[in-house]
């Protein structure tokens, strides 16, 4: 009796063990077949971006985010060795290639912007800079002029209530910090697209303030305005009625 206890444990144990080592290669395998696009973001910051954009964690989409420290036209043209460089490491090619800078005081930001879209390239712009997306989350911001040099403060005491801050001299995002920002997502997504469609709407689509960070947490995560939601659901709804879906 004791041995077929000692037996049965044992059996147990074995099963334990190969159930603890098979998962991890498993989901390792199965998360490389399943990513369906896979994304490059060159970056001005060292810190802000990679920090940002890297905890996106969204089954199927492979987010490499690099920080170069460099702006506007430099920045664009030192994306292709990072591409290169990327590109030979993963084995395979990038889907869509982002280049994500500030305004900053840079004289060639919009010729950065030309550049990069001749090169095939995307841009997440900024003007000033990104903080003023950070800003969006939490507060509802027209687009008027904003000196960036107010960013770190407006944001330091939007975010008083939640407890956290933003330390603008590491400009790195915490987990803290992005956990806060993931759950005004939405909010944010909807300002930055409103205003950017106004500033288009006249005719300036890079006039301060604004941004694009929201096209590429679109492409990274697939939301969609509060509005177009609505809009589908109504679409949704009337196919219901007439049958047309169940």
């Amino acid at each position: 009796m004791t041995s077929k206890r000692n037996e049965r444990e044992r059996l147990r144990r074995a099963r334990k063990e190969k159930r603890s080592r098979t998962p991890e290669l498993s989901r390792a395998n199965a998360g490389q077949q399943d990513i369906h696009k896979r994304i490059l973001i060159v970056g001005e910051g060292v810190n802000t971006e990679p920090s940002y954009f890297d905890k996106f964690k969204v089954p199927g989409v492979k987010v490499v985010s690099k920080g170069l420290g460099e702006g506007t036209r430099k920045l664009v043209n030192d994306v292709e060795g990072v591409r290169a460089d990327e590109e030979r490491k993963q084995g395979v090619p990038f889907d869509e290639i982002w280049v994500a800078f500030d305004k900053d005081s840079f004289k060639d930001f919009e010729q950065a912007i030309r550049e990069a879209n001749d090169k095939g390239y995307q841009v997440a712009y900024s003007n000033q800079a990104i903080e003023y997306w950070f800003i969006l989350h939490f507060k509802a911001h027209q687009g008027s002029a904003m000196p960036r040099t107010e960013y770190a403060k407006a944001l330091n005491d939007l975010l008083k209530p939640y407890g956290i801050s933003y330390n603008p001299d590491a400009k790195e995002i915490t987990e803290e910090l992005f956990d806060v920002l993931l759950k005004n997502l939405q909010t944010a997504f909807d300002r930055a697209c409103r205003i950017y469609a106004n500033k288009c709407g006249r005719g300036c689509p890079t006039e301060e303030s604004v941004t694009t960070i929201f096209q590429l947490v679109h492409t990274i995560t697939g939301i969609i305005t509060t509005d177009e939601k609505r809009t589908l659901a109504k679409k949704e709804l009337s196919m219901k009625k007439a049958g047309v879906v169940k």
